[in-house]
């Protein structure tokens, strides 16, 4: 007979963690300040009870000190002009260091509350999304930290650099200073595991470690508003959840700014913004709304614009921009000797042609082409218009001709090195990776819907069916191995023996290996399992990009673009374990084989049929959209 389980052993693995609180922020501008500073007046705003401790506490503000648009959404980032807890010594950080600064980036000094000792300085500038309406706020962050006992206290104090409320901008509190106050008492384990119990039902706060409160430095002649409350409100509601989701075992799933840094990012993004945004909003033609299509194709420019500083050299300034398929290969490098010349640019399936127009504007050569003509691109200039085109894309390697005529087709084959765009192309999407290839090319793919290689659409797989049997096969190895292992080693074994260790084996295998290529392991605590992640069509259609550009020899990089879009992972392919290289007039690969025989391989592969069926279904496929009407897109 098994022994019940007594419910307070079952959680003693979770003893440690307290039961995470429910925000119940208290209002304190009539009791005493927590804070206390040399001939200064502090008003504590709001308290909350947490059970998080004092370096989970310090991780939170680091974190929204680094990244203050996580609590105002008017904020870009912050620029870290200074930041002390890079040096061990912090006596030469305020001497040696600090003196080299501009005035106005100089931390400000302040008196640390009695007993406590500073422990970091930070010196930020808060920058807006829109630098026309709102100004950059310099800001010093102190961290102050005293042990009493068994009480931990920490302070964080916010400096803005301004002399009066008049000079705060709209974003941030118009305060002299404020400050965010964190205690944390040990309480013996007896006594959390009654308060964990208590707390769903009464609700008692009275034994839970921590506390957590906001509160403020106002100006010499202000009183508190009614916006000052909301800020603080928000403010503590946000550290109070970063705080508890650390404890709980958070961890950050989308990581952004992976190939190009979030300030170059922004800035060109602002500048692009400036120029573009309002001029093409108020053009807009389509039935769609330009408050996403405008910016989010602003946001794809500013992306490629950085990408592609980092890949060739600047373009030639020219006026107007030359189209891409008259270009002379004898492009000049603009005196840039370590980086190659850029090479133009192709948009398959542009729709509206905002990025071709904003790319072209900013001197990049290049063109784009749709399936179907949009409204949008009468209002642009004549320029840009003559490089944008109606077309359907018959890739060459399907060798048939179409029924439409041959101006409106184009057979995927483009000046060699063209870098490849397709932002939301659907049926062109799997196909970007293996045009590149076939053109010696880089590209950018962002995924949208999916389809397969004859335009169909259908549920993408994580990885190629190529990829898929290649591992199957490294999986058998493995098991083979590993089972002769154990016969050569003279185990003795029985036949139920040996085939229960294999079907282990294969069970094992089977786990791990959609664990690595679907889903990712997720962490979690060992005593409460968790549900199976369950991955998105989306996300399978952006893997499946990925390994489509690694059957072709790319090695890609994935992003999370910042634009307004739920569609919004690119896969970018500027590396190669080896380009393609040019043998009697035909393209090899680096293992000397034929570009076009692979491609086709792989195609027949992964639709189990010929070429020349999917071939005529593409075709089919291709003349039945372009008579569709445009979109807004």
């Amino acid at each position: 007979m098994a022994n019940p389980t007594h419910p307070r052993k079952a959680n003693d693995e979770r003893a440690s963690e307290p039961k995470k609180p429910p925000f119940q922020p208290i209002d304190c501008k009539t009791s005493p300040p927590v804070i206390h500073l040399p001939n200064e007046l502090w008003l504590t705003i709001l308290q909350a009870p947490c059970t998080f401790p004092p370096s989970i506490f310090a991780k939170v503000m680091l974190n929204l000190i680094q990244n203050p648009n996580i609590t105002s959404s008017h904020l870009f980032r912050a620029d870290i002009f200074y930041d002390s807890g890079e040096h061990p010594d912090r006596r030469l950080s305020s001497t040696d260091l600090a003196r080299h600064l501009k005035a106005e980036y100089r931390p400000i000094a302040s008196e640390p509350p009695q007993g406590f000792e500073l422990t970091r300085t930070i010196v930020r500038q808060l920058v807006p999304r829109n630098a026309q309406l709102d100004k950059a706020l310099v800001q010093t962050c102190h961290f102050f930290q005293r042990a009493v006992g068994d009480v931990e206290e920490s302070v964080v104090l916010y400096i803005p650099h301004v002399r009066s409320p008049g000079d705060v901008p709209f974003y941030h509190p118009e305060v002299a200073k404020l400050a965010f106050y964190h205690c944390w008492r040990e309480i013996p384990e007896s006594t959390r595991l009654e308060s964990d119990e208590s707390l769903p039902d009464s609700g008692s706060n009275e034994s839970l470690p921590g506390s957590v409160s906001v509160s403020y430095n106002l100006f010499d002649g202000t009183t508190m508003t009614t916006k000052l409350d909301r800020t603080a409100l928000r403010l503590i509601q946000t550290i109070h959840k970063h705080g508890q989701g650390q404890l709980a075992g958070y961890e950050k799933r989308v990581h952004l700014d992976q190939i190009i840094p979030q300030k170059r990012y922004q800035d060109t993004y602002a500048t692009l913004k400036a120029k573009y945004g309002k001029q093409l909003s108020d053009q807009w033609v389509e039935v769609t709304d330009p408050g996403k299509h405008v910016f989010e194709d602003i946001g794809i420019a500013a992306f490629l614009i950085e990408l592609w500083r980092d890949m060739y050299a600047p373009p030639t300034q020219s006026s107007p921009p030359p189209q891409l398929e008259e270009q002379n290969d004898e492009q000049q490098q603009d005196g840039n000797d370590t980086k190659p010349p850029f090479p133009g640019f192709v948009d398959i399936g542009c729709g509206n042609g905002i990025l071709v127009h904003i790319l072209l504007m900013e001197n990049y050569p290049g063109w784009g082409f749709d399936a179907r003509k949009r409204k949008t691109w009468s209002i642009f200039p004549e320029t840009v218009q003559k490089n944008l085109h109606q077309r359907i894309l018959i890739p060459s390697l399907f060798n048939q001709t179409p029924t439409l005529n041959t101006e409106t087709y184009h057979n995927g084959i483009f000046p060699p090195g063209t870098f490849i765009i397709s932002n939301h192309a659907d049926e062109l999407t799997p196909w970007t990776p293996l045009l590149a290839y076939m053109n010696q090319s880089a590209f950018i793919a962002i995924p949208c819907c999916s389809h397969d290689l004859s335009g169909a659409r259908f549920r993408a797989p994580a990885m190629t069916k190529v990829a898929k049997a290649a591992l199957k096969a490294q999986r058998n190895h493995v098991l083979d191995e590993s089972f002769s292992r154990g016969v050569v080693g003279g185990e003795e074994k029985k036949k139920n023996g040996q085939l229960g260790l294999k079907q282990a084996s294969e069970t094992t295998w089977k786990q791990t290996s959609e664990t690595t290529s679907e889903n990712p392991t997720k962490t979690g605590t060992l005593s409460k399992p968790q549900k199976p992640i369950v991955i998105s069509a989306y996300a399978t259609l952006c893997s499946y990009v990925s390994s489509l550009a690694t059957a072709v020899g790319f090695e890609p990089e994935e992003e999370v673009l910042r634009i307004p879009s739920t569609r919004n992972k690119s896969i970018v392919g500027r590396r190669r374990v080896q380009a393609p290289q040019q043998k009697d007039g035909d393209s090899i690969d680096e293992e000397g084989e034929d570009v076009l025989g692979l491609v086709q391989r792989l195609v027949e592969a992964e639709l189990e049929r010929d070429i020349e069926g999917i071939g005529r279904d593409w075709i089919a496929r291709a003349e039945k959209l372009a008579k569709k009407p445009g979109s807004g897109h």
